[in-house]
């Protein structure tokens, strides 16, 4: 299936009248299209999550519609997948604790207070940080942004008042649109703001260019390295998503394409709300986007990590699916038709095995073949005048998995395609492929050789090889 990933506003506006041509063609062409959803579409959907909306639940069947039950979220440490209904979803998540009252210190010393440890563990706890101190000092160059962030500190305050303040400020940062904006302003007063024309920098070139402001105002860091010592005091190492969504909030923090927060309802978790679609959607083979500043931010850092999903505006969302949706053509053979896709294809490797006088090409393929496969290797063995084509997913961008789902449907489009679905080995066959650990093939024959579909035992993804030899005189 070809992987899309959804900006909540395309969603929320998929039931409307503009969006008619859109929903006609994922109606026609759902059996190959997959739209994921995350946490971040339940972040923007709960904003309206009141009474008197009355397009809350329509919302919500837009997204269970597109979706179909294919959930990716980001664990302790990787990607998780799960097949979860969006409503399922959202009985389970409506409920949970806010979690800036999870961390409020005082509390979490009275339920450690509570636990029997012996003795009043969080009393010690706080002892023990309050006598530490702060680690730095208040000076007139911090103390504006200081004031801000933590207006009780002062140079005889401890580790612990620092914790204590430390927790409203995040709160206000997040929730208080007024308190971000006049947060991201003292920043950008203080001379950390991009040039006003950084919005017109060719996508290439705009870490280069923020690169060159840091060199301006003498913090001799690069972006990725300024990025890197925002985690300097981190015990633990920094994650994919950690990192990913910091990188986008630095950009709008000094001044590239950043948000406005137009509505009285807007605020900094907006922000990383974005971030953190921008970041799922690095997981998928496309990222369709309504926001023209999500979209350019999302471009900039793909371009920066060489992540080659693709990022489109609805407008361009038809033109660019339709032509890499795979429709086999019946009326040449299906071999002909593979090797024509070949020759429109992109040769990404080559390579000689002199030894054995074989010759490997690896291509990127120009569609989607049975709506799957993206690259396809070529092997020619001289002696035989005999091919190996063989059809891959292979994922350059943040992904490494694959749904169940997306391994039944392909099965079932080859084996129709082919034959052999009928087969009373078939169900049982494909329920092993999809699931099982065995290794299970597909064969069919036919005039110069066969075709093969079977399980690639490291990543479990599907293959599709077609051998075949030709005639002595032909290549």
């Amino acid at each position: 299936m070809i992987r899309i990933y959804l900006d909540w506003n395309v969603v929320s506006n998929f039931k409307k009248p503009e969006f008619s041509e859109i929903r006609k063609f994922v109606a026609e062409h759902k059996d190959y299209l997959q739209f994921p959803y995350t946490p971040a579409h339940f972040k923007d959907l709960m904003k309206s999550h009141y009474p008197d909306n009355i397009f809350f639940n329509s919302d919500l069947e837009s997204l269970e519609y597109l979706s179909e039950k294919h959930l990716i979220q980001w664990g302790k440490d990787s990607i998780e997948i799960f097949f979860a209904a969006p409503k399922v979803f959202f009985e389970t998540e409506k409920n949970n604790e806010d979690v800036f009252s999870a961390m409020d210190f005082e509390k979490i010393v009275n339920d450690l207070d509570s636990f029997e440890f012996g003795g009043k563990f969080g009393t010690f706890m706080k002892s023990m940080l309050e006598l530490q101190p702060l680690g730095f000092q208040v000076t007139d160059e911090n103390r504006e942004m200081l004031n801000k962030m933590c207006p009780n500190i002062t140079n005889n305050s401890s580790m612990w008042d620092l914790m204590k303040d430390i927790m409203p400020f995040a709160k206000k940062l997040l929730q208080n649109r007024d308190y971000y904006k006049d947060f991201r302003k003292t920043i950008n007063d203080n001379g950390f703001k991009l040039d006003k024309n950084s919005g017109n920098w060719e996508i290439k070139d705009v870490v280069k260019n923020i690169d060159d402001f840091l060199q301006e105002k003498k913090v001799n860091l690069t972006f990725c390295e300024y990025l890197d010592s925002c985690f300097k005091h981190k015990k633990e190492p920094v994650n994919r998503y950690e990192y990913y969504t910091t990188a986008y909030l630095i950009l709008d923090m000094i001044g590239y394409k950043s948000d406005k927060l137009p509505k009285p309802s807007n605020n900094m978790q907006n922000i990383q709300t974005d971030g953190e679609h921008s970041f799922y959607s690095a997981y998928c083979d496309y990222f369709v986007v309504m926001d023209k500043k999500l979209r350019t931010k999302t471009q900039v850092l793909f371009n920066e990590f060489n992540i080659p999903t693709i990022v489109l505006s609805p407008e361009e969302f038809i033109d660019t699916l339709k032509p890499k949706i795979h429709i086999p053509d019946i009326h040449i053979h299906f071999l002909n038709e593979a090797l024509s896709f070949l020759e429109k294809g992109e040769i990404v490797e080559k390579y000689d095995d002199d030894e054995n006088s074989v010759e490997t090409y690896a291509f990127k393929l120009p569609v989607f073949y049975f709506n799957f496969f993206n690259y396809a290797v070529s092997e020619y063995y001289p002696e035989q005048n005999g091919y190996a084509l063989t059809f891959k997913k292979v994922f350059k961008n943040y992904s490494n998995f694959t749904f169940y789902t997306e391994s039944e449907r392909l099965i079932d489009r080859i084996c129709l395609f082919f034959g052999n679905n009928n087969d009373a080995e078939f169900a049982e066959k494909k329920k092993e492929f999809v699931y099982g650990e065995k290794n299970v093939e597909f064969i069919w024959r036919f005039d110069i050789g066969l075709i093969k579909l079977e399980k690639d035992m490291d990543t479990k993804r599907p293959i599709l090889t077609y051998c075949y030899v030709l005639p002595k005189d032909t290549k």
